[in-house]
């Protein structure tokens, strides 16, 4: 069984990976080509590239709940399903650029905003709870999950001023993209510290059941 949770982790680390490059690099296709900077066919590659972005997000949810199955159900389930809300958003938004049209375009940009914040909102509000599940755990170096904790809470602070006001600090996603470059690769390399594997729940019940 570890052999097998350390491929997922692998797996997991080069889909955090990957969807970093595809989304930066599909966003930016897709806001050139709106603006009439690309042609057509290069805006529908843009699309593309963010709906591989989309999809690897589902594989970390998924698979994130594969390696941490034994551990407590409601945090990697409600992860996991943060997760799915996240891939399912954004790939609405990036879908939503096909009904593009000189137009409609300010509605339709306004939908992938709107997207990309409640995307946004549902991955900051869930990841900062698990890291603080790994970190309480031990499960990973502290310091680099008090770092996903501050940079999963600075995306939820993000999210809450895009949707409530037309500021957009860009300067909050900082923690966070440092946070998705260096877990990856700690989990391509070493992966999670899963020497002690228990049942949260049983581990509950027990600890009562002594009380």
């Amino acid at each position: 069984m570890e052999k097998q949770f350390r491929r997922y982790e692998k797996v997991i680390g080069l889909c955090f990976l990957l969807a970093t490059v595809t989304y930066a690099i599909g966003n930016q296709m897709i806001e050139n080509g709106v603006h009439g900077h690309l042609e057509l066919s290069s805006t529908r590659l843009g699309i593309v590239f963010e709906l591989i972005n989309s999809f690897a997000v589902v594989i970390i949810g998924w698979m994130s709940s594969k390696v941490l199955k034994s551990y407590n159900k409601s945090i990697i389930k409600g992860y996991m399903f943060a997760r799915f809300i996240e891939g399912f958003l954004l790939a609405v938004g990036a879908i939503s650029v096909l009904l593009l049209s000189q137009a409609n375009i300010e509605p339709i940009l306004k939908l992938r905003e709107l997207c990309f914040s409640l995307a946004m909102l549902s991955l900051g509000a869930f990841s900062s709870y698990y890291c603080w599940y790994l970190l309480k755990k031990r499960l990973a170096p502290k310091w680099m999950m008090g770092l996903g904790i501050i940079g999963y809470l600075c995306l939820l602070i993000y999210s809450i001023i895009t949707l409530i006001s037309e500021l957009s600090p860009i300067w909050l996603f900082t923690p966070g993209g440092f946070f998705e470059l260096i877990f990856p690769i700690y989990l391509i390399i070493k992966g999670l510290n899963r020497s002690r594997p228990f049942n949260d729940s049983l581990n509950n019940g027990h600890s009562t059941f002594n009380k």
